[in-house]
């Protein structure tokens, strides 16, 4: 007997949607300048997660897209990288 995972989209909509939400107000709340260690870690999170997701069922565009801007978030919460207004600009499209 094969799972038919489609019958989850759902939940992983539902889910992205959610941490969509909560990035999305993360990241306009969020001082370029200075920014909050652990909302750059919440930022991480949320994009990890739903790369997750992504990955399991199939979604290799939206994998691919999560993967950047994970890899770009990480650099940026271990010093490796400035933000910049733009870069958020960029993140919330």
């Amino acid at each position: 007997m094969t799972l038919d995972i489609t019958q989850f989209y759902q939940t992983f909509f539902d889910e992205a949607d959610e941490l969509l939400a909560q990035m999305e107000q993360l990241l306009l709340n969020l001082n370029v300048a200075q920014p909050d260690p652990e909302d750059l870690a919440a930022i991480f999170r949320a994009a990890h997660s739903i790369k997750g997701g992504a990955a399991t069922f199939g979604f290799t565009a939206l994998t691919e897209t999560t993967h950047i801007l994970e890899s770009l978030l990480d650099r940026a919460r271990n010093n490796e990288l400035v933000l910049r207004k733009d870069m958020i600009d960029t993140f919330l499209e």
